[in-house]
């Protein structure tokens, strides 16, 4: 896979305003409706690069996935009706009754619904019609981009991503190996990437901002894995080995957090990293490498073992830039920040079809943060403008951490200074 990002290096302290991120709000939780029909005989589907044997007549479940979301859903004389989070980016699995990947939603090559912008908001109801599969690719008769979905092909092009990622997840459907989807025993575990990546300078007031040249980012990576409300461990006693094809030696646990404090149905978070020098000329001291593609082993209390399937989307599919300006009343202290959403070319883009939330984090030059917006900024919200009721004194301002969910669930941390 051809790699986006030419220089990987980011420093330790970027990844120090990494905290409190579990809490915080996830916007509107109301449900899509998507429902769809199977044909109940069926020959076997076009095969394009795939030596999958079923068909789509052998579907019994459709697992939606999005990163907060994970529920499945059985098929019933053929005829399915699931729900979806408005706001967010959902994925639609299809699953054979013994949890078998058959394949996932593909409306014109996107592999993910976009449940952002949406004709009647969130009393939207998606009627997919009678779905055919071809390769691993399940095609809706009714295709619901630009009619029940509002996007343009500018933003359906951006979203592409690869079948890997979603047989990925249905691999990781029964990580215990118990024969027991995860998810109805509450130990779901999902597996998804950070990239942290240096923007630039902020805009204020009157002056724009500098952004960093696309061709030259400097990215952070790491993995970070979310359990179920039924899945813990004591003190650290958290660990990731692998990838079983080709292990390294270099992982290391870098912060976790566990009971109410990892928020909504999750009962840890926990991101790890590969930590190395940086490159010369890099801005900081410590770059964080990428992870391969592979089996990992996840370890709690040194003998509960989880195998997880890991796909490394290559980040040109996903990656947005949000550009803050700061603007400050005649005391010099903050009022609002307007931001601006981009392609790394500079193509402006609707942020409500590319991503599901931001998050706002203002840092001291020890890292240490003094503002996080607690309401994220979503569908909902809006995705234009942070007002603050009173001013803020940003005095001690020196980093700005934009922090974003992709519509897979991955996440970013766009750096200004």
């Amino acid at each position: 896979m051809k790699k986006f990002i030419l220089l990987v290096s980011i420093a330790v302290s970027v990844i120090g305003c990494h905290k409190e991120r579990g809490n915080n709000n996830q916007g509107n939780n109301s449900g899509i409706i998507i429902k769809g029909s199977i044909k109940s005989s069926g020959t076997k589907s076009l095969q394009v690069k795939s030596t999958n044997a079923l068909t789509l007549a052998d579907a019994k479940k459709v697992l939606v996935f999005s990163k907060y979301y994970y529920k499945l859903f059985d098929i019933n004389d053929s005829t399915f009706s699931a729900t979806a989070q408005f706001g967010s980016g959902a994925a639609l699995i299809f699953l054979d009754g013994n949890n078998k990947y058959i394949g996932n939603l593909s409306p014109e090559g996107l592999n993910v619904l976009p449940l952002g912008k949406l004709i009647n908001g969130e009393n939207t109801t998606i009627d997919l019609s009678t779905l055919t599969l071809v390769g691993n690719s399940v095609i809706p008769a009714h295709d619901p981009l630009g009619n029940e979905i509002e996007i343009t092909p500018k933003e359906i092009n951006a979203l592409k991503a690869i079948d890997a990622y979603y047989e990925a997840i249905a691999k990781n459907i029964d990580a215990n190996n118990n024969e027991i989807p995860d998810v109805i025993e509450h130990k779901q575990l999902v597996i998804y990437t950070i990239s942290t990546i240096f923007g630039g300078h902020w805009g204020f007031n009157e002056t724009p901002p500098t952004k960093t040249d696309s061709a030259h980012y400097y990215v952070n990576y790491m993995v970070e894995f979310a359990g179920g409300d039924s899945l813990s461990f004591s003190g650290n006693s958290i660990a990731v080995t692998g990838p079983a094809e080709d292990p390294y030696n270099d992982i290391k646990l870098w912060w976790y957090t566990k009971g109410s404090s990892a928020g909504g149905d999750r009962g840890f978070i926990s991101s790890f990293c590969r930590e190395t020098q940086a490159e010369q000329g890099a801005p900081w001291g410590s770059a964080f490498l990428p992870f391969k593609q592979g089996t990992y082993t996840l370890t709690l209390d040194g003998s509960r073992n989880f195998s997880l399937y890991y796909s490394n989307i290559d980040m040109q599919y996903n990656l947005f830039i949000v550009v803050p300006t700061l603007h400050t009343n005649t005391d010099g202290k903050l009022v609002s920040i307007s931001f601006e959403y981009m392609l790394p070319n500079g193509t402006p883009i609707d942020p409500g079809n590319v991503l599901t939330n931001v998050m706002v984090q203002l840092c001291d030059n020890r890292m240490n943060q003094f503002y996080v917006n607690n309401q994220k900024l979503t569908s909902v919200t809006g995705f234009d403008e942070l007002k603050f009721d009173t001013p803020l004194d940003i005095s001690p301002l020196f980093q700005i951490d934009l922090w974003y969910d992709d519509l897979l669930g991955n996440q970013y941390d766009l750096i200004w200074r």
